[in-house]
């Protein structure tokens, strides 16, 4: 446990990440029951629709999720600096959060507006940490 104490901040973003995902989870799948759609359908493609917003949103974390973990989970074990880890989850946190909140609310254009910025800057922290993995490595 001692050696991963430092990184506490970087595990609890993940685990608070993933909850969000479980959260987006359970109410894209009630607001599909309440939608009448079949397990494992999607939404009619419409941004002004909150339930496709929602799934878009939820899926995009699930995507994302399994990097977010490769990438903090090797820097621990390679021993990068825990400050650092640390900022870019933290950051990585703040970014999911923001995202969700500006999906949920339809702010900007569909493509190549604020959200997309939003998820490139999170995208990056991740690209940050295999970076300073893989140069630990080196």
């Amino acid at each position: 446990m001692e050696n991963i104490a430092p990184y506490s901040i970087g595990i609890i973003s993940l685990l608070v990440f993933v909850l969000i995902v479980l959260l987006q989870s359970a109410l894209v799948g009630a607001g599909k029951a309440k939608a009448g759609l079949t397990p494992g359908s999607a939404p009619d493609s419409d941004y002004d629709d909150s339930l496709y917003r929602l799934n878009r949103s939820h899926q995009n974390g699930v995507e994302i999720m399994a990097a977010a973990a490769v990438a903090l989970f090797a820097c621990i074990l390679v021993g990068v600096s825990s400050w650092w880890v640390n900022l870019m989850m933290g950051l990585f946190l703040l970014l999911r959060i923001v995202y969700v909140l500006i999906y949920a609310q339809n702010v900007g254009k569909p493509t190549q507006g604020v959200r997309t910025i939003v998820y490139v800057a999170g995208w990056a922290t991740l690209v940050v940490l295999c970076v300073m993995a893989i140069w630990k490595l080196v």
